[in-house]
């Protein structure tokens, strides 16, 4: 459980996974700053392998810890954290999941957060995520805020990968979806 009052740096946790070994990226809307959105951020989002979340979870004694239908590690709450394994989301079509896979991993890339360097997924699976996830400002959310800055700022994308990763998020046509909003608000050249 997250005690009160117990706060943790983002320097801690990237220490305690590092040092165990754990593989791990920042995404969401810290992500998104990363790669061109403006807005404050209030949290920090770290994927890391389904595989991984008892592990990770071990390293966290403090925090609150969720589990899935299937009793596995899906969460770790910290107090200005959320470690997700495997990011597994459900809609009234299907389920679809995302994990930091080897193919993510391979495409990390190592930016700077609140003066630590940590590893970043790619700008086409976070864009991806906050297009399949499509929250605007009256559910507390900045997701289309997020994908267009980040659309806007980055000079390319790769849509082969992102089409790849649209394909294997799971049985819901989400992602889909998704894909095809963006090639509508991409550059006309791209896509």
């Amino acid at each position: 459980m997250v005690e009160a009052g117990v706060s943790i740096s983002l320097e801690e946790v990237a220490r305690r996974l590092d040092q165990a070994g754990v593989l791990w990226a920042v995404f969401a809307g810290a992500a998104a700053a990363v790669y061109g959105a403006s807005r404050s951020l209030t949290d920090v989002d770290i994927l890391i392998p389904a595989a991984e979340g008892e592990r990770a979870a071990a390293l966290f004694p403090e925090a609150q810890i969720h589990r899935g239908e299937d009793g596995c590690v899906r969460m770790i709450q910290l107090s200005g954290f959320d470690l997700v394994a495997g990011l597994v989301m459900r809609d009234a079509e299907g389920i679809y999941t995302v994990d930091l896979d080897t193919q993510m991993a391979a495409r990390l890339t190592r930016h700077e957060i609140a003066g630590v360097t940590v590893p970043v997924i790619p700008p086409e699976d976070n864009i991806l995520l906050k297009a399949i996830w499509g929250r605007g400002l009256e559910e507390g959310k900045h997701d289309w805020e997020d994908v267009e800055a980040m659309m806007a700022h980055l000079p390319t994308l790769d849509w082969e990968y992102l089409r790849w990763r649209a394909d294997t998020c799971g049985s819901s046509q989400a992602a889909q979806r998704a894909l095809e909003v963006l090639r509508g608000i991409a550059r006309p050249s791209v896509g």
